[in-house]
Formats: structure tokens, sequence, C-alpha cells
């Protein structure tokens, strides 16, 4: 799965999304292609998981992309729960359960090890 990012003004913002990406804090260039390693909905809202412009692994609100493939890679899996987040799809290290997803939002050492050895081992990626 890949997504551009858009051009966004920074006040215009819809407030259910500009809680999940504060200014200053959002690190992704206009019209640049993004691999997507896992997507999350969040108090109603799908996140992305991405590589951003400081090389940091960082879920921002699918909001702020267009996406442009669809396509799902193979082994991705979907869990949905009780509490937040609803729904996780993307790789076993990520969506097997809720400490997996709290991980890899924590940046956790663990996760994030996984999460490198994973997108060097993918092909062709734009990051």
């Amino acid at each position: 799965m890949r997504a551009v990012a858009r051009q966004i003004e920074v006040g215009s913002l819809p407030e259910s999304i500009a809680k999940f990406a504060p200014p200053g804090q959002v690190f992704l260039t206009a019209g640049r292609q993004y691999d997507v390693h896992a997507i999350a909905v969040f108090e109603g809202q799908p996140s992305l998981l991405v590589v951003d412009d400081l090389r940091y692994p960082a879920w921002y609100p699918a909001w702020l992309f267009e996406v442009v493939d669809t396509a799902l890679p193979p082994d991705w899996i979907c869990n949905v729960f009780r509490e937040e987040p609803a729904l996780v799809v993307g790789p076993d290290f990520v969506a097997s359960d809720l400490a997996a997803y709290e991980g890899m939002v924590e940046l956790a050492a663990d996760r994030v090890d996984l999460f490198w050895k994973r997108v060097g081992s993918d092909a062709g990626g734009s990051e």
C-alpha cells in the first residue's frame, strides 16, 4: 500500500484530525509518496504507519494522504479490539494483539527492530 502526502494548510485541518497532527509535529512532504506499513482506526479516525521525513516510523491520520496503491501485503492480518484502537491491519508484530500495536506506537525497541527488519526486506519501497 502506498500513499502520497497531501498539500495541507496548517489551519485547515478538521478538529477531529488536528488533535492527531499538531502543528510542528507532522514531518511529511507534500507530493511525496510513502509506503504504508500498517493501518489503525483510533477514535474513529484511520491512521497510516509510515516512515516520515525524520526517518522514524510514525502514525499519521489517513486524511493527510491520498492513497495511490491499495494493494495490501499478503502477510498482513486484521484484528479488532473492544478498546482503542478499534481496528489494526498490518504485519503480525503490529496487529497480533493490543500489546503489539501499543509497542509500535510507543516505539518499543523490540517492535522497532522488527519494523526495520521488515522495511529493509521490502523490495521496491519508496523510502
